[in-house]
């Protein structure tokens, strides 16, 4: 089986898919933005140590985070935060799993599921309407009152396509 994680300081989307592309299992992990990383990083570790209990975890991979600035949105200060917890999240599936996690960036893991974004789509909704597509009746998308996917949704979404894209990853490698 191949779990897919999408970090980030706030949520961390999870998924868990077989080797036929059956999602077995997705979820995100909320994290408390007044916690030190350190404890976000504890609770982490508790949630994947249940998952690596119930689920014979072969493969990892995790989303790379952002190596470059995006239009005005991300500050020095938040990519710096970013990077440093999800190091401590890759060191965790290491200590958990035996063996280091595999990184892919995010465009090349939309590439490898046949995920197309043209410029000027909205990007997380693509993600989501793909997954939702593909699982039907494992990914059930609630909305908000404005008719916006609930908050983690996204992130769920990433992770399941990460996953995805780790499988073929395998595929090609073998």
């Amino acid at each position: 089986m191949i779990l897919g994680l999408d970090i980030s300081t706030s949520r961390i989307g999870y998924s868990i898919i077989d080797h036929d592309e059956k999602l077995i299992n997705h979820g995100e992990i909320k994290l408390n933005p007044k916690d030190s990383l350190e404890t976000r990083a504890d609770l982490f570790y508790s949630i994947i140590e249940q998952l690596k209990e119930n689920h014979e975890v072969k493969h990892v991979f995790i989303e790379q985070p952002f190596i470059a600035f995006s239009g005005g949105k991300t500050t020095a200060a938040t990519m710096a935060k970013l990077q440093r917890f999800n190091g401590m999240c890759s060191y965790v599936v290491r200590l958990l799993f035996g063996f280091p996690a595999t990184l892919i960036q995010a465009n090349k893991a939309r590439g490898l599921v046949g995920l197309k974004i043209k410029r000027g789509e909205k990007t997380k909704l693509k993600v989501i309407e793909w997954v939702e597509a593909k699982y039907p009746k494992d990914f059930i998308v609630e909305y908000t009152r404005h008719g916006n996917p609930k908050p983690g949704t996204d992130d769920k979404a990433d992770a399941i396509v990460i996953a995805n894209a780790g499988l073929k990853l395998n595929q090609e490698n073998t």
